[in-house]
């Protein structure tokens, strides 16, 4: 395997930014609790500030590693293909997911 400081960064177009928040919001949509979203909302704020890019994406995958539909898998597909960014596309992207996390509703009616 290649050593992280070979990769290419790939720049985010502003139609990337959207599809990725489209999919956070549908997989999402999908994956726990309101409570458990505003949870993993906080957390990823904070690493965000912090500009963790490997703990903002590890934490990201272990909520999304249980989905098995279609919204889940584009979504890490996605990510895999930006990882990893500069720190301003960094910055865009995981607000970018944390609105879609936000925007998510529970498909169960139960929230």
């Amino acid at each position: 395997m290649e050593s992280p400081k070979n990769w290419k960064i790939k720049k985010l177009s502003e139609d990337r930014l959207i599809r990725i928040k489209n999919l956070t919001t549908k997989a999402f949509s999908k994956i726990g609790s309101e409570n458990y979203r505003q949870k993993l909302v906080y957390s990823l704020l904070n690493i965000a500030k912090a500009n963790d890019q490997q703990e903002f994406f590890w934490t990201l995958l272990r909520a999304l590693n249980s989905q098995k539909d279609y919204e889940a898998k584009e979504l890490v597909k996605e990510l895999r293909d930006i990882y990893p960014m500069t720190s301003g596309d960094f910055e865009k992207l995981a607000y970018s997911i944390i609105m879609g996390i936000m925007s998510a509703k529970s498909e169960t009616g139960g929230d």
